[in-house]
C-alpha cells in the first residue's frame, strides 16, 4: 500500500526529470502572434525539428485543419511525428505570469510518433474544437500543468485523448502506445462529453505505466476520466472531480472516474480522489469498475453524491459501483457523503458474460450517506462478496459475508440490527 503514497511524487519526478532532459538539448523559440496563417506554420516548423520547443505569448489556430487523424476520420492541427518536449513560457512582463496560450483548433497538437517520447506541458488552450491533445502513437507521454477551457458546444469534445481504437470495443492497436504515461496537474473546465480518455494502448512487452494525477476537472457531462482497456498499470490519484449540473445522455449510466477491462491481467489503483456528483440524474457512480478487472484498488477516495432533493434513483446510482465480472476488487476506507441508491454497490451485471465474484468492501466510511435504498447492495448472481463495516445491506448474492463492525460509543447489536439479509 505504501506505492500508493508515492504515486504523486513519482509523477512529479518524472515530469523534472524529462524537464531536464528536455533542457539539456538546442532550444527553439516561437512567439505567437495572433495570426492563425502565421502561427500553425510556425509551430509545425518548429516541431518538426525536434528537441526542445519553447512557445512564449498568444496563438491563434483558428483555421481548418489539415493534418489526417485516423480516431474521429478528421483533421487536426499540428503533427508531432518526433521526439519533442512542447512547453509554454510565462510572460515576465506580467506580474502573475500569463500562460502561453493557444486559441481555436482542430485537436493543436496530435501526436503520431511511434517509438519516441513527449512532452506538452504549461499551455493554455482556450475553445480547443473536438479536443485539446490527440495521441495515436508514442513511447513516453508526459502532458501537464496545461490549462483546458470554454470548448464550446461540439457535442463529442475530449479534452486529452490517448486512443488507438476510436472506438469503445477492442482490440485497437495498443501496440501504437508503450511507455510511461502522465497526465498531471492539469485544469481542465467546461471540457464536454469525456475530459481525459485512454483507450486500449500497451501490450505484453511494452507495456504502459498510466499515471493520471493531480488533474482538476470541472464541468464535463459524461465521465471526467473513461480508462479502458490499458495493458499494464495505471495509477489514479490526487484528483479533484466536479461534474456540475448537465449531464450527458450519449452513454446514459453517468461516472466522473470510469474504468474497464476486457481481461483480467491489467492493474488498476484509483486512490485519494476527491468527486462532487451534481448531476440532476438518478444514473451516476462516482467510480465505476466495469468488465473483467481483477485485483483494482479503490481506497481513500471522497465522494460526495449531490444529486438534488426528489431525484429518482435507479440500479445505477451509487458512489462507487463493481459490475461485469470484475472480480477480488477491494474497495476501501472511501468516505462517501450525500444520497443516492446505495453508497456501495456490486452488480447488477453489465452486459457481457459472468458475474462479479471475491469482492471487499471494507472499513469504509458511511455515516454522512444517506441511501434511497440500502447503504450496501450486492446483485443477483454475485457471489463471496465481503463486507466489513457499518451500513444496511442489501444482500441478493451468494456467499456474502458480512461482518459489522461497530464505531466508537456504538453498541454492536444495534450495529447489527441494522443490517438487512435478503437472501
Amino acid at each position: 500500500m505504501k506505492r500508493l503514497h508515492i504515486t504523486r511524487w513519482l509523477v512529479m519526478f518524472q515530469i523534472a526529470t524529462l524537464a531536464l532532459s528536455a533542457s539539456a538539448t538546442a532550444q527553439t523559440v516561437v512567439v505567437g502572434t495572433g495570426n492563425p496563417d502565421i502561427d500553425v506554420p510556425a509551430v509545425q516548423a518548429a516541431v518538426d525539428q525536434g528537441g526542445d520547443v519553447v512557445l512564449k505569448g498568444h496563438f491563434s489556430f483558428n483555421r481548418p485543419p489539415t493534418v489526417p487523424e485516423p480516431i474521429s476520420s478528421g483533421n487536426a492541427m499540428v503533427l508531432v511525428s518526433k521526439a519533442v518536449s512542447i512547453s509554454g513560457a510565462r510572460d515576465e512582463r506580467d506580474d502573475e505570469g500569463e500562460m502561453t496560450s493557444i486559441e481555436a483548433g482542430n485537436f493543436p497538437f496530435y501526436v503520431e510518433a511511434p517509438g519516441a517520447a513527449v512532452t506538452i506541458q504549461g499551455l493554455r488552450f482556450i475553445r480547443p474544437r473536438q479536443g485539446a491533445i490527440l495521441v495515436y502513437a508514442v513511447s513516453g507521454l508526459v502532458i501537464a500543468s496545461c490549462k483546458i477551457e470554454e470548448s464550446g458546444s461540439f457535442p463529442d469534445y475530449m479534452a486529452i485523448e490517448i486512443d488507438t481504437s476510436g472506438t469503445q470495443n477492442p482490440p485497437g492497436k495498443p501496440e501504437k502506445v508503450s511507455g510511461t504515461i502522465l497526465i498531471a496537474n492539469n485544469d481542465i473546465d467546461s471540457a464536454g462529453l469525456l475530459p481525459i480518455i485512454i483507450w486500449y494502448v500497451g501490450v505484453p512487452g511494452a507495456e504502459v505505466d498510466a499515471y493520471v494525477s493531480g488533474n482538476t476537472i470541472r464541468n464535463f457531462t459524461e465521465r471526467a476520466m473513461n480508462i479502458r482497456g490499458v495493458g499494464g498499470r495505471t495509477f489514479i490519484e490526487g484528483n479533484v472531480i466536479a461534474t456540475g449540473t448537465v449531464p450527458g445522455v450519449i452513454f446514459g449510466a453517468l461516472h466522473p472516474i470510469f474504468v474497464a477491462d476486457p481481461t483480467d491481467v491489467n492493474s488498476y489503483v484509483i486512490a485519494h480522489n476527491s468527486i462532487d456528483v451534481e448531476w440532476p440524474t438518478g444514473s451516476a457512480a462516482g467510480i465505476a469498475v466495469r468488465q473483467a478487472i481483477r485485483h483494482a484498488i479503490v481506497v481513500d477516495n471522497e465522494i460526495n453524491m449531490k444529486a438534488p432533493e426528489g431525484t429518482i434513483f435507479d440500479e445505477r446510482s451509487a458512489g462507487i459501483e463493481i459490475t461485469g465480472s470484475s472480480r477480488d476488487d477491494v474497495v476501501q476506507g472511501n468516505r462517501i457523503r450525500g444520497h443516492a441508491r446505495a453508497a456501495l454497490s456490486v452488480g447488477p451485471p453489465a452486459p457481457g458474460p459472468g458475474f462479479p465474484a471475491n469482492n471487499a468492501f471494507t472499513l469504509n466510511h458511511l455515516d454522512d450517506f444517506k441511501a434511497s435504498l440500502a447503504d450496501i447492495f450486492v446483485g443477483e448472481g454475485v457471489t463471496n462478496t465481503l463486507i466489513v463495516g457499518k451500513g444496511t445491506v442489501e444482500d441478493h448474492g451468494i456467499g456474502t459475508v458480512i461482518l459489522p463492525v461497530a464505531g466508537r460509543g456504538d453498541d454492536k447489536d444495534q450495529d447489527k440490527d441494522k443490517v438487512r439479509d435478503n437472501r
